[in-house]
């Protein structure tokens, strides 16, 4: 807040020489109004002033009075927003207008409604936010047509607006408000959670939750804005200006700031200082006789051990033991905390690595000073007694919420494939790893029961990929798994199981099609019979990829009626149009999922196929058909033969875990970074379908157009004249 403060004193010395070299604010924090008054009258109506150096003066004293304003009632100088106030109204009064600037005017209608509020004036303040809002609202129609990023300012306005409202409501109640009463009007950490988090968006909203607090004589709640401002400017790079804001909350006893405050000293590399600090207040909660039963509580404590645990790794402190102990009590605090269980599984598997890397391996030369006679032998530790444990707090993660589910699902998978591929290629098993199989597989079927499937259709690639793991307990799991996943959502498992179901490997295809099979089983009539047309569908679609035009004439048009009979006559059936939005899966950035959200969105389904089919004059002829959706748009694809789609496949399932992980990132969100990924569907081996992009120009083609630009390139000539220097020059280098 010190630049707000540097601020004032700047506006107030630059007031002064506007008002003849006078003192500008008094002790009062007032303003000599009728100075002012004749200041101004002065600058409109001297002729020297005439024209634009006039306008030019009234405009820089407004602007003043906008600075003053805006440092005014963040900082909660009600004085001193007075003052600015008393500027503005004898301007008002003199008869002159103000510069215009719409941050500006924004900035005074704040402090006007502030100040009403200040005075207790229910008609001034209800008016004043009435009048504010229809303004933003009368220009946000014609902002909203240019972009989103250019009217988010405008719904900014609007949602201090409507907090301002809300909390002048609860002053007008008869009687004493309670907190949890007030924390349901007001609903501040659901709102917050809404806006864009940049400093710029929420900055202005904290200040103003603190000055709308202290009217409400909330200290709990001011402090928490205070808290929330301290780690938006810590996370980019304030430091300075979270250390005051952390401080404020700290003087209001708020959970978290003292955990704040030893971030900002691990942040400014002083991590044994942090560590010692919040070490000392972890062991005087761990002393308390009574425990809190507030969950709440409990979760800021487990906040605390979590993050002690972290720098305690970090730095060296502390062994194997006394840190899988803090883990262990972090998780029982908050058993339901995603990010307790994802930090113990990252610990506990990086300990399965170091075990990994040491086993069998005796001490290395040079390091045994002793030469192998000491009589002290310490157990060799094994890699299996974390890898259960690991697996499980991996699995706990993904359960207890997706913020990480990136990272914990592929390295869960990861980690059982490994050992199902150690277990297979090892021929004597040993006791301890027949113990691990035990526990592992265990662990393994009870997340299958517990994880809900739609987070298991994110690694539908790769479950499909490895069907015929050689482990037995292996490929039972990931049947039971892929048969979970065709039972929620058929459309999408059927679709990306279809290569497999194809597949010219007879152990690959006899298990896609038990899976299946067994899940038309468990289906109703009317899901066996989307199972069944979505069978004759494919085998349409491969004669359909695999139909090449007549070779006595060329052709660039053919027509689906005539050639494709079998194609048109199943349409229109139930099963849905495979467009990339299909298959991605959509999780809330906040970690949880919100009630009534649909994590998988549904599409039209196929109603028919329009007529004109396109040859593409490539090789291999690829054809692009064009489905007619029920909801009456036109989906083209490209069907190509003698292609396998399957890398293909798996680069645009790589591409949008990319997007993924961009999408939580909130400055990638607002440049709006994202790799454009489309459908790729291979039917069998050697054919599939893909999305049709429209409007894209491949690469070749926009270099080939600045080739024939230059006269370097000719279309018809070069490709044949490259091809010959190609042949007469194969096997001689």
């Amino acid at each position: 807040m010190g630049h707000y403060q540097t601020l004032l004193h700047q506006v107030d010395g630059l007031m002064a020489r506007c008002l003849g070299g006078g003192q500008g604010f008094g002790a009062s924090g007032a303003l000599n109004a009728a100075d002012i008054i004749a200041t101004l009258g002065t600058l409109a109506n001297n002729p020297a002033n005439a024209g634009s150096g006039g306008q030019t003066a009234q405009w820089c004293m407004w602007q003043l009075a906008a600075l003053g304003i805006a440092a005014a009632w963040r900082l909660g100088s009600h004085e001193l927003l007075r003052g600015y106030l008393g500027i503005v109204e004898a301007a008002s009064g003199a008869g002159l207008q103000r510069g215009g600037a719409t941050d500006d005017d924004w900035e005074a209608c704040v402090g006007y409604i502030l100040e009403a509020a200040h005075r207790g004036s229910h008609t001034d303040v209800v008016t004043m936010i009435k009048a504010a809002r229809q303004g933003i609202l009368g220009l946000l129609p014609s902002i909203a047509g240019e972009s989103y990023t250019r009217a988010y300012p405008d719904l900014m306005k609007l949602h201090m607006l409507q907090e301002i409202e809300d909390a002048w409501g609860l002053l007008q109640q008869p009687s004493a408000v309670g907190p949890l009463q007030r924390s349901r009007a007001l609903r501040w950490p659901e709102r917050l959670s809404l806006t864009a988090p940049v400093l710029s968006s929420r900055a202005p909203l904290l200040a103003l939750r603190r000055q709308l607090a202290g009217l409400l004589r909330d200290n709990e709640g001011m402090g928490r804005a205070w808290l929330q401002h301290a780690k938006l400017c810590r996370s980019t790079g304030h430091q300075e200006a979270a250390e005051t804001s952390v401080l404020e909350a700290q003087a209001r006893s708020v959970p978290g700031a003292l955990l704040e405050r030893c971030r900002l000293l691990w942040d400014r590399d002083k991590g044994h200082r942090a560590v010692m600090e919040l070490q000392l207040v972890v062991q005087q909660e761990l002393e308390e006789e009574v425990q809190p039963n507030d969950p709440a509580v409990q979760h800021q404590r487990a906040k605390e051990l979590l993050q002690l645990t972290e720098w305690m790794a970090a730095v060296g402190q502390g062994g194997k033991e006394v840190l899988c102990a803090n883990y262990d009590d972090a998780i029982q605090l908050d058993s339901n905390w995603e990010k307790a269980h994802f930090s113990y599984a990252c610990y506990l598997d990086q300990l399965y690595k170091d075990a990994k890397q040491r086993e069998g391996k005796g001490p290395k030369s040079g390091m045994d000073r002793l030469g192998g006679r000491c009589r002290v032998r310490r157990e060799e530790e094994s890699p299996f007694d974390y890898l259960p444990s690991a697996l499980s707090h991996y699995g706990e993660s993904i359960r207890a919420g997706h913020k990480h589910i990136l990272q914990s699902l592929p390295r869960l998978l990861t980690l059982y494939f490994e050992f199902g591929n150690r277990l297979a290629a090892t021929k004597q098993v040993t006791q301890k790893m027949r113990s691990a199989q035990t526990q592992i597989s265990g662990v393994m079927k009870g997340l299958v029961r517990s994880i809900p499937a739609y987070k298991w259709l994110l690694v539908l690639p790769q479950l499909t990929s490895r069907l015929c793991h050689q482990e037995r307990d292996v490929q039972e799991f990931i049947q039971t798994l892929l048969g979970s996943i065709v039972d929620h959502f058929p459309q999408q498992a059927l679709w990306s199981m279809t290569v497999v179901v194809k597949s010219t490997v007879r152990a690959r295809q006899e298990i896609a099609s038990a899976v299946i099979a067994a899940a038309r089983r468990r289906c109703s009539d009317s899901g066996r019979r989307l199972f069944d047309l979505f069978n004759k569908l494919v085998d349409q679609l491969i004669r359909a990829c695999m139909w090449q035009p007549p070779t006595e004439r060329r052709t660039s048009k053919a027509s689906a009626q005539k050639e494709f009979r079998g194609l048109c006559a199943l349409l229109p059936l139930e099963v849905q149009v495979p467009v990339q939005a299909l298959f991605t899966v959509d999780l809330p950035p906040g970690g949880k999922l919100p009630q009534g959200h649909r994590p998988v969105s549904t599409q039209a389904t196929i109603a028919g196929i329009k007529d004109e089919v396109v040859v593409m004059q490539s090789l291999m002829k690829p054809k692009k058909i064009t489905f007619i959706g029920s909801d009456g748009v036109e989906y083209p694809f490209l069907a190509k033969p003698k292609d396998d789609l399957r890398k293909d496949y798996r680069l645009m399932d790589f591409a949008g875990t990319l997007n993924a992980l961009l999408a939580r990132q909130p400055q990638a969100r607002r440049r709006g970074l994202s790799l454009r990924t489309y459908a790729v569907l291979p039917l069998t081996n050697d054919c599939g379908i893909l999305q049709w992009v429209n409007n894209l120009v491949p690469f070749k083609h926009a270099c080939e157009e600045v080739y024939v630009k230059a006269k370097i390139y000719r279309r018809h000539s070069t490709p044949m004249q490259i091809k010959k220097m190609y042949d007469s020059h194969s096997g001689t280098v």
